[in-house]
């Protein structure tokens, strides 16, 4: 095989393997020089092997470096259903990623899994039915949920703040409901896999993802790879203890980060001077210049950027990505973690790192959903096609 037929099979299954990869990612992973992913590519787009993925319908200008690259595959689909901290999200692509139609509704995590189910299965079934996708096209659907996910067998684990779902089969009752092939994993895991392929954390060699909402999350990027730990509950950034006397988290353990920031407890102690008021009702007023929002949500970014600053220490990342609701505050919640951050962390470990919100917004949970169902839906079609062969 000539040099340049065996840098094309290379490139190619790399991305049968990892989905869609920047030209810089595949010039890492393959091993090939970056001109020579370039012109590879290209000659690839000429004859229609591979073509430019979306980015969930952001729009990027075209033949940019930083763009994924996927291979043309035959017609079909992927959905994604985000069982939010405060909405369920739920989002059909094609397999260029291209969001076609998502739908969004409230969503209580103190809902019972089985009523839950109900309701994504109905989202899922109408927001087929909306577009006129052939359910037979659907190939897979993926499921992000707020708690940390055994990925052995899609369980989630006790400590998840979906509290009455532990034990419950989340991905056969939505497979039962759906008829359609499921496949779960956590939020923050799901946010990271979608920046990192088509948000703020392309091209990053280190990133973390930290998710500030109803719950506490994060989610580890090492060289474009999900990091999932040994048997997929890496990231409990919520559930490090931060007050050995504060208050009673759900997971059992006491002064719990999630319990000292979650969105709802900052919204509380608000009570006093703005009354019962919703999230969005808080940052609002903070953004405004209220004193007492600016505070908590200034004191959680404080408090944040300390663990931050001691996985800075571990993981010496080039890269911090904030992206749930809290996020929506910007530099009130960004400016206290990174300064926090660096006052806590080793000064060479931070040297470098950039802290900024997440680019794909509202949207990085359900993407990394659909993402995540694709990378499902390619592992089952290459064991599929060695069974055939071997049989």
């Amino acid at each position: 095989m000539a040099r340049e037929d065996s840098s094309r099979v290379r490139l190619i299954g790399t991305l049968e393997a990892r989905g869609p990869l920047s030209r810089a990612a595949l010039a890492r992973e393959t091993g090939l020089s970056r001109a020579t992913v370039s012109t590879l590519v290209a000659e690839l787009m000429a004859d229609g092997t591979v073509h430019e993925a979306g980015d969930g319908g952001r729009g990027r200008a075209i033949g940019r470096p930083g763009v994924p690259v996927a291979l043309r595959r035959s017609q079909g689909f992927y959905v994604g259903v985000d069982f939010g901290r405060l909405n369920l999200r739920v989002a059909i692509a094609d397999t260029s990623y291209r969001i076609i139609d998502e739908s969004v509704g409230g969503f209580d995590v103190d809902v019972p899994a089985q009523v839950a189910l109900d309701r994504a299965a109905a989202a899922v079934d109408a927001l087929i039915e909306r577009t006129g996708v052939d359910h037979a096209l659907v190939r897979a659907v993926g499921v992000g949920v707020p708690g940390p996910v055994d990925e052995r067998t899609g369980m989630l684990h006790a400590g998840s703040i979906l509290a009455s779902w532990v034990g419950a089969d989340v991905p056969g009752g939505l497979r039962q409901r759906a008829s359609l092939p499921v496949h779960i994993d956590n939020d923050a895991n799901l946010g990271a896999l979608a920046e990192s392929t088509f948000g703020g954390a392309v091209g990053a060699r280190t990133a973390l993802y930290v998710l500030l909402s109803v719950g506490v999350g994060l989610g580890i990027v090492i060289e474009g790879e999900v990091f999932r730990g040994a048997i997929g509950i890496a990231g409990e950034l919520g559930h490090v203890v931060v007050d050995e006397k504060g208050d009673v988290c759900r997971c059992g353990s006491r002064g719990c980060l999630e319990a000292m920031i979650s969105v709802n407890t900052l919204r509380n102690a608000l009570r006093t001077s703005l009354g019962p008021i919703g999230v969005d009702e808080m940052i609002a007023h903070a953004l405004a210049g209220h004193v007492g929002a600016r505070r908590v949500i200034a004191d959680a970014g404080t408090m944040v950027g300390r663990l931050v600053g001691d996985l800075c220490n571990y993981f010496n990342p080039d890269l911090i990505l904030v992206g749930g609701e809290l996020a929506r505050a910007g530099a009130l919640v960004i400016d206290p973690l990174e300064t926090s951050m660096r006052r806590y962390a080793i000064a060479r470990a931070v040297e470098h790192v950039q802290v900024t919100g997440g680019a794909l917004g509202d949207r990085a949970e359900v993407l990394g959903a659909i993402l995540f169902a694709a990378q499902k839906d390619r592992i089952a079609a290459a064991r599929a096609d060695v069974a055939r062969v071997a049989s």
